[in-house]
């Protein structure tokens, strides 16, 4: 699904302050759609103790901002990108994770299931949204500074240095119960 370009807005006074403490970001739980950011491996799927994320270094990509909406994960850092993870439905993680792949030949497959090891053997989740990833930075103005993120079902939100708030993706509305 294809990204709009943004249209430029004017940027106003700065008015909210950006974050600047790089953290190492844990996670732990089941991430069968990739939620947890920790890659196609079969290990990368329950998590049962928290685990640090080696996608997501503090001293390397330096998250300083996290927000977890239904099944994917928002996160700013230090030097001002977005990064998303998880499922892309609606558009969620605000960029292309288009992927061809997860197809695999049913007798391979069966060969595959009978091996012991099948520790680090992929798990068949989508590289793009498994694998945390910024979003294109031509997707947002120039001078953007972000300064915090918020995640709902299947929406992002990032709030600027001067109040703007961009958002991607969609909210659901459930049918009313009469």
């Amino acid at each position: 699904m294809p990204v709009k370009k943004a249209k430029v807005i004017p940027k106003g006074p700065v008015i909210n302050d950006t974050p600047t403490q790089p953290l190492n970001v844990y996670v732990f739980g089941e991430g069968s759609s990739g939620e947890l950011g920790l890659g196609t491996a079969k290990n990368a799927i329950d998590v049962k103790r928290p685990r640090l994320n080696a996608n997501l270094p503090a001293d390397g990509v330096g998250i300083v901002q996290v927000a977890v909406g239904g099944m994917h994960v928002v996160a700013l850092t230090h030097d001002n990108k977005i990064v998303t993870w998880g499922v892309n439905d609606q558009g969620a993680l605000g960029r292309d994770t288009t992927w061809d792949g997860g197809l695999k030949d049913m007798d391979d497959a069966a060969k595959e299931d009978d091996s012991d090891s099948d520790e680090d053997d992929d798990a068949g989740l989508n590289p793009k949204e498994s694998v945390p990833a910024p979003i294109p930075a031509d997707k947002f103005n120039e001078d953007t500074v972000f300064v915090q993120v918020a995640a709902s079902d299947s929406a992002s939100f990032a709030v600027t240095d001067d109040g703007q708030v961009w958002g991607w993706g969609t909210f659901r509305v459930g049918a009313a119960e009469v």
